[in-house]
């Protein structure tokens, strides 16, 4: 069964529920309840004591001060001994509840008929006695009363002190002890002392008056007190001084220490879960029922005990359940952390500062009806403005921009995180949630100043969040926000940026141009890889020779594969190779971006670049802590790795040249990690679909390169043909040919004839210059030969009959030892001119000289590109003597 939610529960008040707060309730002020203008929680006595709870503490300093009154009447002897002091000094930290305390003793005393009724002050002992205030911020120190003129006018008796009131001179124990005895029990409340001294010692600089009345006045009626059976002084001081007071104001609140004697300290705002007691009190009308709370106590204690050692260590005691049950419907963390975190700035004044904040807080969340058992410091709204401005003005309105960049609001990036992850994340603002808990935890008077993880875990888990949540969340928040900072795992938020917020500004001297020179570089030198004949970036055809080797074209971010000039560059370099038409057309593939993972690849080339330049600038490292230098050396490495995987994944459109015309291939995402060259992944594409063939067989030799009416083929045709023709598989490397020729003649698919020999089931060692045959015509030439040889051996001793006449035949006819011939021949018959001609003759004799005459010519002209990188280089490659070259 779910928990219920606190505001299913619990009531608030009604100023609260209603939105209609007001400061003042939060700014108790002894003078303005003595003169009646303090709001009416504090001037009413019986709604003020509904709203109070009585601390250990406080009840005591009443009831020490009603027995002191009483002169120790209705106690036993023992207990009268020891209370009762007549001179009481509240000496407790800014916003520790000092005003809190005397406005009790005076509603007890001046309206103890009014709140007689309510059961906490019961068993207090009842007094009839006079109360008189002093509050030094209402006092004028010029024109005003001074202390003893304005207590001894409540009293009824300024006439024993006028002239000492209007001389502004202290009046001596004597008449003070006569105001006293004619007042009979007495309670005298000094609150702000201190204020009013550091006033009327500068008044009496310029009046002339002998320094320090005050204090003599102070020194007097302690006395006078002390010497009292039924009389009672308490006075309030600071703990510490602010930044307002001076050196003097520090030797007056040390004298006004010593003068009002001991000092006891009988009101501790926090004694246990007291302080729990003393905020709901204020806050909420009715707590719910006490079975209800003590289930969602017992069910946050299993969570911290299942937990173990992911929480920290007194969260899973006993106590800290009994904590949860006085703290609701707060989760004590919060509390805890406002009061010791944030009660430190004296600016924030514990008590008074907390409850005003949780007021905020509650209207806020009672609103928008958030949903959770208890309130946690993680659902404090960052993003309402009255809420933000009671923590910005403690620690400086600098931190209004932190707040709104990474916490709360429109643009606040832990905010995107929720909206982007989804699920879990946007249900219970996990992300903004432990932003809001760590701002929280990042702000101290005190040297403590940052939080982890176990106490994050407590600050945001509750029913329905996984707690393995919280440690992805805290990554994504150090990978994105500006000022999160992470040391040893201690998080916190400060007003400097973290290695984040550098590393964005750095990306903002990044520009496309450089990203693009870098890329191109990187390519080149890293990832382009040698499986291909690579070409980076061309501009024009002419930028691509037309040769025979595999070639990858790797286009710029200028020429996307479904972009206008993209489609353009395609289709020439496809058709033309500089003025020419491409030969080799079927040698060329064209790897081309795509659009939106180019976006991404720029994004992971600006980071890569970012970090390269941080780390390169010794003057901006030195100001970064050394986790922030590990950090980003880790990031850098992070960055460089991505890199690969980002060209690739942005490089996945492929042309190719079909018989039908250009068509692309999509190359996918490759695998997360992948690092492989540009080339080796798309010779590695071309394998599989088998555009590319490492080994063919003879008989796809015999099929893919043979019409039906050829017989016959040479070798290096065949090569050249694949190479051509577009969309035909295209085998490796002219070896692949060979091995295909070796094997189809050994096995007998196949035949080959070298010159005028013919091989065929059996060994060979084909070239270029060998022409591969159809199997049966190899075999019907080979049978033929055999015939021959037969034929031959039968005439043997015919023909050796005959070599005489022979002899005598060729000395007549002469012996022909050279032949040299000239001839034009069409230039597609070149290859029958090596297999009928040169061959023949290299077979009777020495390796033919054979020189060559080539005249040709054009219409157009022809470019140098041609002239120079294609014929004078073939001509150089193969060893030719050019002996002479014309050019008109």
């Amino acid at each position: 069964m779910a928990l219920p939610n606190w505001w299913e529960v619990t009531t608030p008040h009604k100023d609260i529920r209603e939105g209609k707060l007001s400061e003042a309730i939060f700014a108790a002020d002894l003078g303005d309840v003595f003169y009646g203008k303090a709001p009416l929680e504090y001037r009413d006595a019986s709604i003020f004591f509904q709203k109070t709870y009585l601390t250990h503490g406080l009840k005591n300093l009443l009831a020490n001060v009603l027995t002191r009154l009483n002169g120790g009447k209705g106690l036993s002897a023992a207990t009268a001994a020891q209370a009762g002091d007549p001179v009481i000094q509240l000496q407790t930290p800014f916003g520790g509840g000092k005003t809190h305390a005397l406005l009790a003793l005076y509603h007890l005393i001046k309206h103890r008929k009014e709140v007689e009724h309510l059961p906490q002050l019961a068993d207090l002992p009842k007094v009839e006695a006079k109360v008189a205030v002093f509050v030094g911020t209402h006092a004028d120190p010029i024109s005003g009363k001074t202390p003893w003129g304005e207590i001894a006018s409540q009293l009824g008796h300024y006439d024993i002190v006028k002239e000492h009131d209007k001389k502004r001179i202290a009046p001596g124990k004597e008449r003070l002890r006569q105001i006293l005895e004619a007042s009979g029990p007495t309670l005298i409340l000094m609150d702000e002392i201190l204020e009013y001294i550091v006033k009327a010692n500068r008044a009496e600089k310029v009046e002339r008056i002998t320094h320090g009345q005050t204090l003599a006045f102070l020194q007097e009626l302690s006395e006078v007190v002390a010497s009292s059976d039924t009389c009672c002084l308490v006075i309030s001081l600071p703990a510490s001084l602010l930044e307002r007071y001076d050196e003097e104001a520090e030797r007056s609140l040390q004298q006004i220490q010593k003068i009002s004697g001991r000092v006891e300290a009988v009101y501790t705002p926090v004694e246990g879960v007291e302080i729990y007691e003393v905020i709901r009190t204020r806050l909420f009308e009715e707590f719910g029922d006490e079975q209800r709370r003590r289930t969602v106590a017992q069910t946050y204690f299993d969570l911290y005990q299942k937990l173990g050692v992911d929480v920290p260590s007194e969260v899973k005691e006993i106590e800290y359940r009994e904590r949860i049950e006085h703290a609701y419907p707060f989760h004590p963390e919060l509390i805890d952390v406002l009061y010791e975190h944030w009660g430190s700035f004296p600016t924030f004044q514990r008590t008074r500062g907390v409850l005003r904040l949780l007021a905020q807080v509650i209207a806020d969340l009672y609103t928008r009806k958030v949903v959770s058992p208890l309130i946690h410091s993680s659902l404090v709204n960052l993003e309402n403005q009255a809420i933000r401005r009671e923590f910005i003005k403690h620690i400086g309105n600098e931190y209004d921009s932190v707040v709104a960049a990474d916490i709360a609001g429109k643009n606040a990036k832990a905010l995107k995180i929720d909206r982007e992850m989804g699920s879990e994340y946007a249900k219970y603002g996990i992300a903004s949630g432990i932003a809001t808990t760590v701002f929280l935890y990042s702000f101290s008077g005190a040297q403590k100043r940052e939080t982890t993880l176990p106490r994050i875990r407590v600050a945001l888990l509750r029913e329905g969040i996984p707690h393995t949540i919280v440690s992805d969340a805290i990554g994504k928040l150090e990978d994105e926000l500006w000022y999160f900072h992470s040391e040893k795992k201690h998080y916190s938020f400060r007003n400097r940026p973290n290695l984040n917020r550098v590393i964005v500004d750095k990306e903002e001297t990044i520009h496309d141009e450089r990203i693009r020179e870098e890329l191109r570089d990187l390519i080149t030198r890293r990832y382009a890889g040698k499986a291909l004949e690579v070409y980076p970036w061309p501009e024009e055809s002419s930028d691509i020779p037309d040769n025979k080797n595999l070639k990858l074209v790797i286009l710029s971010p200028d020429h996307t594969f479904d972009s206008e000039a993209g489609k353009k560059l395609v289709a020439e370099l496809f058709e033309k190779a500089g003025i020419g038409f491409r030969v080799y057309k079927n040698t060329l593939s064209i790897l081309a971006l795509d659009n939106a993972q180019y976006a991404n690849l720029s994004k992971a080339m600006k980071r890569f670049l970012a970090l390269s330049d941080i780390q390169a600038d010794t003057g901006l490292l030195a100001t970064l802590t050394k986790e922030s230098q590990d950090e980003l050396k880790e990031k850098l490495k992070g960055a460089e790795k991505e890199i690969p995987f980002r060209i690739l994944t942005a490089y996945r459109h492929l042309a190719l040249l079909e018989d039908s015309g250009i068509t692309w291939k999509d190359l996918g995402i490759p695998t997360v990690g992948t690092s492989a060259a540009i080339s080796e992944r798309v010779k590695l594409y071309l394998k599989d679909q088998e555009r590319i063939l490492s080994r063919v067989t003879p008989k796809y030799l015999i099929d893919k390169t043979l019409a039906p009416d050829e017989h016959e083929k040479g070798v290096r045709e065949i090569y050249e043909l694949l190479l051509k023709t577009p969309g035909r598989s295209i085998v490796e490397n002219e070896s692949v040919l060979y091995e295909a020729v070796k094997e189809g003649v050994r096995t007998g698919f196949i035949g080959v004839r070298e010159g005028s020999t013919v091989y065929y089931s059996q060994d060979v060692s084909p070239t270029g210059d060998s022409v591969i045959l159809r199997g049966d015509v190899a075999r019907k030439v080979k049978e033929t030969e055999a015939l021959r040889e037969e034929e031959k051996a039968k005439k043997g001793e015919i023909e050796k009959g005959k070599g005489e006449e022979r002899k005598e035949i060729k000395k007549e006819e002469g012996i022909i030892k050279r032949v040299t011939l000239r001839a034009k021949v069409p230039w597609d018959k070149l290859s029958s001119l090596i297999t009928g001609v040169i061959g023949p003759l290299k077979e009777k004799g020495h390796a033919p000289e054979i020189t060559i005459e080539i005249k040709a010519e054009t219409e157009e002209q022809f470019d140098r590109t041609t002239l120079d990188t294609k014929v004078k280089e073939t001509l150089q490659q193969i060893g030719a003597e050019v002996e002479e070259w014309k050019e008109e």
